[in-house]
Formats: structure tokens, sequence, C-alpha cells
């Protein structure tokens, strides 16, 4: 029996060629490896793509066609992966067996799952989950191959997401772009099923910004002391101040005057609530959150983390990089007793102080997926360059942690009356370090909260050291970072309408999008070229702030809100998960695709749309003054011609749409001097072309592409002839 193992990428099938024959004894060929009865082979990505509309119908190349819904779709070769997958097939004629060793999410299972079909292939399929490289996690990878026919289900919600994503990228770009260029618009608009939820955050978050309006206000504090330990508290306003709806205070005299009455009164502590907590380590990092923290931390964009935590899977230093998973399974924790001193021989200080007795609550098999939390594996690293340095760093003090105890801490809260008013403090004592002795990634730190408190009880009397007026701001919402809006792609839900019922559901999803596409829709937004050719981009990077062209305004403002909203692509990534587990129809989820394109399609084709932004040397419409002149081109007649990109804009003559002549790519504008306000014409006669005016209907000639209003001379009177 001939057994074939397919691996996603040729990375993957050399480290399963070398576990099977560590000694190196197998024969190396250009695109396989193989020894006895069985082959290594391997894809290089997706090696299928699907067929553009042209090719399902020449006519299809035109963008006046959409709403193009493929019954029988087709996948095509990539062109440049035409001899691999031709290699495969050759493979695939002889093999008895194929183990799937696609990548351990839903696209790699459809990424093999597409070449089997493409071939046809009938024979046994089982399925091997690589989640790490190194020999102890390959070996335990191998101990569990199982039947592929189990994740069919994992193959089915590929399936859909990838004809999801064309059946709307493909008619909704056509749809808008064809309708959008019939009121002047100049640009491609790319819509696609993540992209324009993504872009609408940015744009509605500078819209809060743009719309916000800053607010003065005053806060009284008060330093106390006992002990020598000095200790602040705010000033609870009482029912007789005046307040604004949230409860600050907008006139400093008021302070003024409780300041004054309260400088030499006696301060006593009124009221006093302490309360035990804990917290536990922080979970190991899934793509997403160890994306967000090194953009937070380092200033690295989310592709640049992927592409460094790719490198160290290539490495065999850590686990799959693509996991939207923060547990490992509970079978692995006895790896901990190699990996931790591992680490500390490689001089981590997070690995000196670990407890391997300790159990975090990240070992949890319910928890896990097909893929488990990005970890560090057994093998040292050796020569890593700065970026990876920094991104081990993270991933491997994070696992550490998971040998730490909870950080236990009490939070105190207290009342202190003086004069009568009352004033408001808290502090947060740490009892027990924990985690925290190593780490300290998150900001439990909240304004006004005590770092240190002296022992206080209800009836103390403590000593005024002083107290002050504090001015402040309101402040706007922060613009995105690319960092933050990763997580806020992660966590859509919070982003979905309260009153939509399947918001609790949406917090089981890991977000829009996957861990390994987010990356690449920011970057989509700020891409500025696209095959070669200069686009506009939907996003600018302003130091690390995100913020929307005019052009990204615009889509978001053309666009159906069902699809600017995160509603929409959460409750479908929602129906992919249920497909996933074997619990929904993708056909049926393809199905209410096609209904959403088409309503979208209706969108586009009675959309009133706005007039496009002008570029600095817009010519102002000389009629409206609202819009600008935009260029056309008639292909009926081959020329160019320009209109007002106000659409109600009409001539106040003739009530009709004016045209303005091109000449030498610019608009030309000109006014009867009979009439003034009125535009000429230009027309087409016997004798050439001249201007006319369709008010007083005088004419002119033309000279260089434009009227000539230069006086006709008058004929002189010819001389008589004497006979």
């Amino acid at each position: 029996m001939t057994t074939l193992y397919i691996a996603e990428k040729p990375d993957i099938g050399k480290a399963i060629a070398t576990y099977l024959w560590p000694d190196g004894s197998a024969k190396r060929e250009k695109n396989y490896i193989a020894k006895g009865d069985t082959i290594v082979a391997w894809a290089a990505g997706h090696i299928l793509r699907q067929a553009m509309p042209e090719e399902y119908d020449p006519e299809y190349k035109n963008w006046s066609y959409y709403e193009i819904f493929p019954k029988d779709w087709k996948l095509l070769p990539s062109a440049d992966k035409k001899d691999l997958l031709t290699g495969l097939g050759k493979l695939l004629k002889k093999a008895d067996v194929v183990i799937h060793a696609g990548d351990p999410d839903r696209e790699g299972q459809l990424l093999i799952d597409e070449i089997l079909k493409y071939y046809n292939y009938h024979g046994e399929v089982k399925r091997l989950l690589i989640n790490a490289k190194d020999d102890i996690s390959m070996k335990r990878a191998f101990d569990s191959i199982e039947d592929n026919e189990k994740y069919q289900p994992l193959y089915e919600a590929g399936l859909a997401r990838e004809r999801a994503d064309w059946l709307v990228g493909i008619n909704l770009s056509r749809a808008y772009t064809k309708n959008a260029r019939k009121h002047g618009y100049d640009a491609t608009l790319r819509v696609g099923r993540v992209l324009i939820p993504t872009l609408a955050l940015v744009v509605r978050r500078e819209a809060e910004i743009k719309n916000f309006h800053s607010k003065v206000f005053y806060e009284l504090v008060g330093t106390f002391l006992k002990d020598n330990i000095p200790f602040k508290a705010k000033l609870v306003p009482d029912d007789t101040l005046a307040v604004d709806e949230e409860g600050r205070i907008l006139q400093p005299e008021i302070l003024e005057a409780i300041k004054e009455k309260v400088r030499t009164a006696k301060a006593v502590i009124s009221d006093i609530d302490s309360k035990k907590g804990s917290r536990q380590p922080p979970l190991p990092y899934s793509l997403d959150t160890l994306q967000v923290l090194a953009n937070k931390k380092y200033d690295y964009s989310p592709k640049m983390v992927l592409d460094t935590v790719q490198a160290l899977y290539e490495k065999k230093y850590v686990s799959y990089p693509r996991s939207d998973c923060n547990y490992i399974p509970a079978s692995q924790k006895e790896d901990a007793s190699r990996i931790i001193p591992m680490l500390q021989n490689f001089g981590l200080p997070a690995a000196v102080m670990a407890d391997l007795s300790l159990t975090s609550k990240a070992w949890n098999d319910s928890k896990v997926t097909a893929h488990h939390a990005i970890i560090p594996t057994g093998v040292e690293p050796q020569d890593l360059s700065d970026e990876e340095s920094s991104i081990y760093e993270l991933i491997a003090t994070r696992y550490c942690l998971q040998f730490y105890k909870p950080w236990s801490f009490e939070k105190v809260s207290f009342l202190i009356q003086a004069a009568g008013t009352t004033f408001k403090g808290s502090g947060t004592i740490t009892r027990e370090k924990g985690f925290k002795a190593v780490s300290d990634d998150t900001d439990d730190k909240k304004e006004h909260d005590n770092v240190v408190l002296p022992a206080l009880k209800k009836g103390d009397e403590v000593d005024v050291r002083q107290y002050e007026i504090l001015k402040k701001k309101t402040k706007p919402p922060q613009r995105f970072t690319e960092g933050t809006l990763l997580s806020a792609m992660t966590n859509i839900w919070k982003f979905v309408a309260p009153d939509n019922p399947n918001r609790d559901k949406l917090k089981e999803i890991s977000g829009i999008g996957t861990p390994a596409t987010r990356d690449r829709i920011i970057s989509g937004l700020l891409m500025t070229k696209n095959k070669g050719h200069a686009v506009e981009p939907y996003i600018r990077k302003k130091g690390k702030e995100l913020v929307p062209t005019d052009t990204g305004r615009n889509l978001i403002a053309i666009i159906d809100p069902s699809l600017t909203h995160p509603d929409t692509t959460a409750v479908m990534e929602l129906s992919l998960a249920e497909i996933a587990k074997g619990k929904g129809s993708w056909q049926t989820y393809i199905d209410s695709v096609i209904t959403m394109v088409e309503e979208n399609v209706h969108r586009a084709e009675n959309f009133k749309y706005p007039a496009p932004p002008a570029d600095k040397d817009a010519v102002p419409c000389p009629i409206c003054q609202e819009g600008h002149l935009v260029r056309h081109h008639s292909k009926a007649k081959d020329f160019d011609f320009w209109i007002c990109s106000n659409e109600d804009c009409k001539s106040p003559v003739t009530g009709k749409k004016v045209y303005y002549s091109d000449h030498d790519g610019k608009p030309v504008v000109a006014f009867c001097p009979h009439d003034a306000g009125v535009p000429l014409a230009r027309w087409k006669g016997k004798f050439g072309y001249f201007w006319k005016c369709p008010k007083c209907n005088a004419t002119f000639n033309e000279k260089d592409g434009q009227p000539d209003f230069t006086p006709k001379k008058k004929k002189k009177p010819g001389k008589i002839q004497k006979r």
C-alpha cells in the first residue's frame, strides 16, 4: 500500500519527513520526499483558486455584469503553482491512503480537501493535526491520527466562507463601482464581507471624535495623612451642588467655597469597606492577543507579528501560530518539565521561579478546539533577530506565568467627613504578588486609586495635608491603532447593537475574519497599490493612529448599513462556526448570502449617491456652487465631457443637465457676454464647432477649443466699377 502525506506548506512536509525518517535515509525529489511505499508531498498555500467571472463567461469581464451566482463552481490552478498541482495529481493516482496534513483550522482543512476533490480521489483519507514541529508534539500528532471524514463540517465551513467572500466581493464591488460612476465617482470601490465593517469601525470612531465637544469640569481632591502615610480622596457632590448630567461640577467657585469651609475642619473616617480579591495569571496567547500586545508594546504591525511567529514556528521554537485559542490540553502539562528548564537555561526571568506543582485555568480540554494557544516547544532558540527575540519572550513569559500563584489583593474604599462634606477614596493593597512579581502586562491602576494606604478604621481622625482644585476636560474616544482595531475585530460583539438577539452568542466566536486574515484586512485598508496600480487607501496612519480618508468615509456613506454595521458579518461568522460544529447547512448559508447580495445590488442601483469628494484641483460647479465638475467619457462618440457631481444640478435656462466641453483634460466653462451666468454650449455645425447661448441664441466662433469673443469685423462696401 502506498501512503501519501500532503502537507499545507513545504516546511511542514519536511518536518513530517524528518519525523518519519530521522536518519535522513529518504530520497528527496523536487516537490516530495519518499522512502519505500511512503511519500511526503506538500502544497504551497492555496494552489487552487476560485475562477473569476470571465472564466465562467467571457462577457462577464465587463463590470456591467453583476449578480453572478455560479451553479457549478470552478476551481482553477493558480498560475504559478500548476507544476506543484500536477505533481500532486500524479502522486494521488498511485496512493492507496492519503494523510491530510493541512494546518489545524478550517482554511487548512479546505486547502487539502479541495485538492482531493479536484482530482476526484476516492481512496482512504486520514487526518493529521500538527500543532508544533518539535519531536514530542509530532509524536503526539501521529499518535492521534483520525479519519478525515470527522472533519467534513470544518471543510464545509471553509467552503462556505470562500464562496461567500467571492459572492460579496465580486458582485458588490462591481455593483457599487458601476453605479457610483454614473454619479461622478472615479475610484474602484472594493467591497468585502469583513473589509467594510472593519473600515466602518474607523469611520464611525472618527465621526465620534469630530462631533465630540470637550467640557471643562473641576474636582476637589484632599490629601490626608495617617501614621505618616499620605493618601487621597475626592469630593462627592451632594444634592445641594449644581452638577451636570454626569455629576460633574462645572463652576470652580463652588469648589472654592467648599475648600475654604473644610480647610481647618476636622476630617474623620466615616465609613470603610474592605474586600479580598485575587486574579489568575493571564492566559497564554492566541494570535490576536499577541498581536494586540506587541503592537502596544513594540509598535509591531499585526502582519509583522504573524510573520515573526511563523518564522519561530518553522524553526520549531513555538507551536502553531494562527491560533484563536488561549488554552492548552491538560495532557500537555507534563511537557512543562522539559520546557521550563529549557527556558531557565535560555535566561528567561519568569522561568526561574516557576512552580510546576501549580495548575492554572489554561489547562482546559473543553476550551481547546483544532489548535491550542501559542506556547514554546522544548527546543531552545538560537540566533534570534531582535523582533523574534521580543515576540518569543512574550510567548514564553506568558507560558511561564501559568506556574505562578494568583495575584491576591484587598480592595479598600472609604469615606471621610469634614465640615458636613464627604470625600471618597479607594486603594488596592497587594497581599501576595503572585504572577505580578515577574509580569504586569495589564493596567489595573485607576485614577485616584491609592497605591499605599495606612491602617484605617471607622471613627479614625486623619490629618489634612492640603486641598486642591483640579481643572479637567472630558476627552473624546481614542482613534484606533492597528492593535486596537485588531482587538475590536476579535471582540466584535462589543460593537453589535445591544438589542441584537445574537449579541451574547457572538461572544463565543473569535470575531470577524480569522487570526490569519485580520492583518491582511487592515493592510488592505491601508493599501496604496493594487497589482502595480496606485489606489486610494481607505485609511491612513497618523503616527500610530488610523484615520479614514475621504474615499473611505464616502464608501461607508454609500454602502448599505446592513454591511457597514458589524451585526451582519458577525452573525455570518456565527453561522460559519455552527457549520464547523456540524450544526448548520453550508448550502443554506450560501443561499442567505445570495439574498443579502441581491438586496445590496438593489441598493446600489437605486441609491441617491452624494457628491464624490473633490480633489484640490477640482473645478467648482458654476451653476449650483455645491458640486464640482467631473469628467466622463462617451464610448459611443469617443470623447470626454464634464458634468456637475450634484445630481440635482440643472441649467437655470433649459432645466436640463449641463454638459461642459473638455479641452486638454480640463472643463471649458464659458459664459455668454450678453446674459451673465448662462454657460455656453458647444455645437458642431457645417463648417466646424461653434458656441451658442441657450438663452439669447447668440453664437460665437471657436478658437483653440474655446469660444472666441473677438468682435467680428464689418465688411467694407465694394467699389463701384465704371463701365
